[in-house]
């Protein structure tokens, strides 16, 4: 699994976007809870709150069971033929993840994965 953990320093204004395409996700401003995705988007999930949207919802669901971390992982051996990127976000509140598929194969650094997805 491709997995890059941010933790966002600031709490300014911000948008989240597509690392692979840049296109915009649908969120309000400042929230990390993604309700439509955009790109490459496959899933988000909040570890607290069980938010899930779209995408993939009904079978990481079903692999929930303890945490969210679980059934991301789950979710991933079954797509192991898929590359895909998971960031985890961690905030003063919540631990949200999110994935990505890479279809091209983009090698992209933490930061630059950080600095495309928040904005």
């Amino acid at each position: 699994m491709n997995k890059v953990t941010l933790k966002p320093k600031e709490n300014k204004k911000f948008s989240l976007y597509c690392p692979f395409t840049n296109e915009k996700l649908d969120n309000d401003n400042n929230s990390f809870e993604i309700y439509e995705g955009a790109g490459n988007y496959l899933f988000s999930l909040c570890e607290d709150c069980l938010f899930f949207d779209a995408g993939n919802n009904d079978e990481i669901e079903k692999y929930w069971i303890n945490s969210a971390v679980e059934a991301v992982e789950k979710f991933i051996k079954n797509h192991s033929d898929e590359n895909i990127l998971v960031i985890e976000v961690s905030d003063k509140n919540d631990t949200y993840f999110y994935g990505f598929i890479n279809e091209e194969n983009i090698e992209l650094s933490n930061e630059d994965i950080e600095k495309r997805f928040i904005k």
